[in-house]
């Protein structure tokens, strides 16, 4: 069941960045304006939950919650900031060599460490991303830099996720990035608000609501999972990412493209633990 879940989450975390890709094919508006929708459709349906089975909107250790909430706001907004100048394939595959990050991040901010042979697995990332953006180093493209910071971000934002759980229940920490969230993203959001018209309410609002049930889903499905089967499990967004885009978007597919799938894919298999090493990644959860 939980396979199944996560599997779920990928195909919606996949439709988001396909609907942000509309938003920006069909209108004069950025992505951006999509987290903002997230964001807040979120914090509504969280609140009437709460309110409706009478659960605490008290926080334990604000400050590990808050800073949750920011980097997983700003991991959000430049992974769709990104899909204005790359595509959803890349844009999805850069964002998830975050693991990579969470290794290199969690000796600073949780104060575990990992075995050397890891390091081999994060190169291979590495060089499964370079293989996969192509970059000229007379020209980087901008779009897929963003989506490559996007995943340091992720990365922060797991970490500070798997701290604030060790003292918060899980509906106060998805409640106050939505609540919080919503107000980073404003300012980033602002100038697409006074563009939005009818004719882009539909791609922005079904972004928004695909974005959000892939959290929900994924959350659920850890329920079930472990870390490390969850882990291979959602890396499937970056294929549902790549076969949306090319049937819906007309982008590109390669051998180049599919090599780096292939690398990254099971790099972070091996990284998670899923081939019977031990488990490096202790807590893996989208944004």
């Amino acid at each position: 069941m939980g396979v199944a879940l996560i599997l779920v989450s990928a195909v919606f975390f996949a439709a988001s960045s396909y609907f942000g890709k509309v938003v920006i094919n069909t209108t004069e508006m950025t992505a951006i304006v999509t987290s903002f929708f997230r964001f807040v459709l979120g914090t509504v349906i969280m609140c009437i939950y709460m309110l409706y089975t009478k659960k605490s909107f008290r926080p334990v250790k604000i400050k590990l919650v808050f800073f949750r909430a920011i980097f997983n706001c700003l991991a959000v907004i430049l992974l769709t900031w990104s899909l204005q100048y790359t595509t959803i394939t890349n844009a999805n595959m850069l964002n998830m060599t975050y693991p990579v990050f969470v290794i290199l991040l969690a000796p600073f901010i949780t104060k575990e460490t990992s075995s050397k042979s890891t390091y081999l697995y994060l190169f291979m990332i590495m060089l499964g991303s370079y293989i996969v953006s192509n970059p000229s180093f007379a020209k980087i493209n901008m779009g897929d830099a963003i989506a490559a910071v996007s995943a340091i971000a992720a990365a922060a934002a797991v970490l500070f996720l798997t701290e604030a759980r060790k003292h918060n229940e899980g509906h106060i920490i998805v409640f106050y990035v939505m609540f919080i969230g919503s107000f980073i993203n404003l300012p980033f959001a602002y100038h697409d608000l006074i563009m939005l018209r009818s004719n882009g309410l539909g791609p922005v609002l079904l972004s928004a609501l695909s974005g959000f049930l892939g959290q929900v889903f994924i959350t659920w499905g850890y329920k079930y999972v472990d870390s490390a089967t969850g882990a291979l499990v959602s890396t499937s967004r970056i294929i549902m990412s790549a076969a949306i885009g090319v049937i819906f978007l007309s982008e590109p597919l390669n051998l180049r493209i599919i090599a780096g799938i292939i690398l990254i894919t099971s790099a972070l298999a091996r990284i998670s633990g899923f081939f019977g090493k031990k488990e490096i990644l202790q807590s893996v959860e989208k944004v």
